[in-house]
């Protein structure tokens, strides 16, 4: 283990508890033959564990410039197996670096909770990379990740990580587990890129599907909660639009929220409006 002192202005919180680290590598199940991008190695224990699994190479991206010296000394002996990059994973090209390996990427780490949403989006954004991703956050944000619809913490995460993966929360992990010892506790969730709405519910996709309209939609709809679809869609269509919807089989979202529509009513308002 690297003895590493906090960095508050990194929003370190180090997992000291062995036993988490062995159980989050037990959930990934590392495979004969996997390539795995670990976020933050900071002081190597759960890199030392995923070195011990059958995984045939590990990169591990880290921003504090202290560790990264101390990790590449301390995994010397793997060889080839282990690389470590000191960089921000926000900035990793992670379509490029699955082509150079030549097939999709596992993502494992303890997420700053900080930066939690901006790396759920990035994974979202560049899922043609991956296969799936097993992620140590806040417990808040695991929450939010797997609501259902009518609750407080159903929102915009939910469901466009639920649309373009599947998120389920593995186990939970208590804040006395860390050191510094956060205000919060912790949960392990499972991001499995291979189960999208379409293929789990074996929905047809449609062969005009808009992403980025899809997208824009879901922020848009969740931008004012209180306000009726309706009210937040005047700022997301033209008035012919909404004409046509107000007369066709979409109307009777027009009275709702977003907070209470299914994955399922979006794609289907989508495409209502994509045709209109």
């Amino acid at each position: 283990m690297i003895h590493l002192p906090a960095k508050k202005s990194l929003g370190q919180h180090f997992l000291v508890d062995s036993a988490k680290h062995k159980r989050i590598v037990d959930a990934l199940a590392p495979q004969a033959g996997d390539v795995v991008i670990e976020i933050g190695p900071g002081t190597g224990l759960l890199t030392q564990h995923l070195l011990a699994s059958p995984l045939n190479k590990l990169i591990a991206f880290e921003l504090d410039a202290r560790a990264v010296p101390e990790l590449r000394e301390m995994f010397y002996s793997f060889g080839t197996r282990f690389e470590v990059k000191e960089q921000d994973f926000l900035e990793a090209d992670l379509l490029g670096l699955a082509q150079n390996e030549g097939q999709k990427l596992r993502i494992v780490g303890n997420i700053p909770y900080y930066i939690t949403s901006p790396i759920l989006f990035k994974l979202i954004d560049e899922r043609e990379a991956l296969s799936d991703a097993h992620l140590l956050v806040q417990l808040e944000v695991a929450e939010r990740l797997t609501a259902k619809p009518s609750t407080k913490a159903y929102g915009i995460p939910t469901v466009l990580s639920n649309f373009f993966a599947e998120v389920t929360t593995l186990f939970k992990v208590p804040r006395g587990a860390f050191r510094p010892v956060p205000n919060v506790d912790s949960a392990v969730v499972k991001i499995d890129f291979a189960r999208d709405y379409f293929a789990r519910t074996g929905t047809p996709k449609p062969l005009d599907f808009d992403e980025a309209a899809f997208r824009k939609l879901v922020r848009g709809l969740f931008g004012m909660r209180r306000k009726t679809v309706r009210n937040n869609l005047k700022a997301l269509i033209s008035s012919e639009a909404m004409a046509q919807l107000e007369t066709g089989a979409s109307a009777r979202f027009l009275t709702a929220r977003a907070e209470e529509f299914s994955i399922a009513d979006f794609l289907e308002l989508a495409q209502a409006i994509h045709q209109s």
